[in-house]
Order: structure tokens, then sequence, then C-alpha cells
């Protein structure tokens, strides 16, 4: 498959996701969110597998031992990201607040009402949490992501990623709401950034 057509994919499958989270209420997103902080808690030791194999490779590399702290993940990091996705979780529904209101003169009245922005595309670098954050924060609000974390921690962003679609498809949500781009390659950080207009709406 070649990188255009591969990206054009999951865009298409981001923006069809996003139609599917607006009929969610905030029972069900907040059940994903449960489900994601359980699979996090059940596969801890696949989790610092994945995160062995981006350790090796960035030592095989030479890269500083700052950014290597920053990639590690052990069990604290993990609990930390599970009390992250808990405050989350009690967060009360952002979507469809009143920002303010007012009358026109003519008796019309207006509402400022929050509503999801769609689909949010996510550059980052090596920090495996991250990928948590980011994905809880933007089911949360009812955004669905696609996700472009740094090189280094490929394959702990990978199956931080997984464990969120294997949630999403526990509770019958579309997998999609969360897609992780699964190449190293930086041609896809430009195409997401200059070719995704179509299905992105903001990075």
């Amino acid at each position: 498959m070649s990188n255009n057509l591969y990206m054009k994919k999951i865009g298409e499958k981001a923006k069809l996701a996003s139609l599917h989270l607006s009929c969610l209420n905030i029972d069900r997103r907040n059940s994903v969110l449960k489900q994601f902080s359980k699979y996090l808690k059940t596969n801890v030791r696949s989790i610092l597998n994945s995160n062995k194999k981006d350790i090796y490779n960035a030592k095989s590399k030479k890269i500083k031992d700052s950014m290597i702290d920053r990639l590690k993940l052990n069990n604290k990091k993990i609990a930390q990201m599970r009390n992250s996705i808990e405050e989350i979780i009690r967060f009360k529904d952002p979507i469809g607040k009143t920002l303010s209101s007012w009358k026109r003169p003519n008796g019309l009245s207006i509402k400022r009402v929050s509503i999801p922005i769609g689909v949010i595309g996510v550059i980052y670098e090596s920090r495996p949490n991250v990928t948590a954050d980011v994905s809880v924060l933007c089911f949360k609000t009812g955004n669905a992501v696609i996700l472009r974390g740094g090189s280094e921690a490929f394959y702990s962003n990978k199956i931080l990623a997984e464990l969120f679609r294997r949630a999403l498809k526990k509770k019958k949500c579309d997998e999609n709401c969360v897609q992780f781009i699964e190449s190293k390659d930086r041609y896809h950080v430009d195409y997401l950034l200059s070719g995704m207009k179509k299905y992105v709406d903001v990075i």
C-alpha cells in the first residue's frame, strides 16, 4: 500500500469514527476509559516488554540518558497513567455545555455551546504516557484522534494504542476513534501536516 493511500485510509476511518463518537453519551465514553485503565493494569508485563525493546534500540543508537529516562516505563509510571485516567473519568461531560448566552434586541435567544472538534492529529515526542493521556482526553471530549509519537517510543506507543482500541471494541465502540500511525517514516508526519485537510480538523 502506498504511503498516501495508507494515510487516506486512516483519515477516512477517523472521519467515520468521529460520527460514531458524536452518538456516545458520557456514560458510554467513561465506560471505555474504565476498561482502558483496567487493561493497563492487566497488561503491565506486555507494556514493559514493549518498552524494553524501545529502551534497547535507544541505547544502541547512543541516545542521551535524559531522553531514555523520558522514554522508560515502570510500574509507577503505569500507575500514574491509570490515576490520570481516573481523574479524567471524574470530569463532567465537556460536550453540550452552554458557554455563554445572550438575547438580541429582536427577542432572539443565542447560545454558544461546546461541541467536539472532530478529528485531531497529534504529533509528539518520545514520551509513551502521552499516548494514553491524549487518547483519553480526545475520547472524553468526543474527538477521534490520529497519533504519531516519536519513533524512539514506537513499540510502547503501539501497545498502548492497541489496548485503547481493545477497550473500544470490548465496549462495542468504533476502534478507529483512536488510531496510531504504525510507521517510523518521517513522510507520514509531513503528509499528516499537509495532505490530510479533508480528514483532520486540527493538528
